[in-house]
């Protein structure tokens, strides 16, 4: 434990993580890793807790929105906007806690673009141009692009998927672990780990069409060989991430993120009806708010009708009256 006197920042944050370290899942503790060294440190980390305030990390926040990446080229994703904000709050609370540093002020505001939704989704158009151009390939790698298209998993989740998880004869998938490849930026070095789901939710069964279960049938290995490599080594995110996008440029897309696909699965199952309560287990999100927040946006053209609708059923009342 500190002593309350002059201490500085960097001290208190490395103290906090050091804490946190078991109860983080190893990715997200080599991302705070990152965060810390890269950023926090650097910028606030030499001052001392008694000089923090909220326009301090205000203006801080601000500026790595701005012009926050090491390599100078612009500013900080929202992502990591969001992970500094939640590495600032946890360690001062931590530091507030346990009585070195006064109280201060911990709301701060995000940077507009963080707060405005850009949820992009493959249209109509490109979504047959994207199906008819990996049906025609016909690889492991395509089967698993389609997948995710037609059920919304996540890239480490399919790349971590082995034949095994798939049940051909009750026509699902089974989501228990996923894989990525992390970076412990202040040691200069990363590896591949294979953990479980992001959350608890993610844990789930995702039921597949039974034509595309059959499809997938005519590339079964060894249950314990991983589905887009067909061997016991499995293919890394990154990799899957490249080759995805050779697709798009080939079958005449735009370049859009691999979660462009969850994005669309999902927008799909809420346009054609589907309650928000299955899409949000389909995609193992934490709660239905989740869900609601990312995908339900009602139009005015929505609204309109549910408006009218409510009119002409109370006019109908009044008109049963007389």
């Amino acid at each position: 434990m500190f002593k309350r006197k002059k201490i500085l920042y960097r001290d208190l944050v490395w103290e906090w993580l050091k804490i946190r370290r078991s109860f983080l899942k190893e990715s997200t503790y080599a991302n705070y890793c990152g965060i810390v060294y890269n950023h926090i440190i650097p910028d606030i980390g030499d001052y001392y807790l008694s000089e923090i305030s909220n326009r301090l990390l205000q203006e801080f926040i601000n500026k790595k929105y701005q012009n926050g990446r090491v390599d100078g080229q612009g500013g900080l994703s929202c992502k990591t906007i969001r992970d500094i904000i939640s590495i600032l709050k946890l360690s001062i609370k931590y530091a507030i806690k346990n009585k070195m540093m006064e109280m201060i002020d911990l709301d701060f505001y995000y940077p507009n673009d963080c707060l405005k939704n850009k949820l992009k989704v493959l249209s109509k158009g490109e979504q047959r141009k994207l199906i008819s151009y990996l049906l025609q390939k016909n690889y492991e790698k395509d089967m698993g692009i389609l997948l995710s298209l037609y059920t919304g998993i996540r890239i480490g989740e399919l790349c971590a998927l082995k034949w095994g998880d798939i049940n051909f004869n009750k026509n699902y998938i089974v989501i228990n672990k996923t894989i990525q490849r992390i970076y412990i930026k202040n040691k200069k070095v990363s590896k591949l780990i294979l953990t479980p789901p992001k959350t608890k939710n993610s844990m789930r069964i995702v039921p597949v069409n039974p034509e595309f279960i059959e499809k997938l049938k005519e590339f079964k290995k060894n249950d314990g060989y991983y589905v887009l490599t067909s061997t016991n080594s499995p293919l890394e995110p990154v990799s899957l991430r490249k080759y995805y996008y050779r697709v798009l440029r080939k079958a005449g897309i735009n370049r859009v993120s691999f979660h462009t696909l969850r994005h669309t699965f999902a927008s799909n199952c809420i346009r054609l009806g589907c309650d928000y309560k299955t899409v949000s287990e389909l995609l193992g999100h934490a709660s239905v708010n989740i869900t609601l927040n990312i995908y339900v946006h009602s139009q005015l053209n929505q609204k309109k009708k549910c408006v009218n609708t409510v009119y002409k059923d109370l006019i109908g009342v009044c008109d049963d009256d007389e």
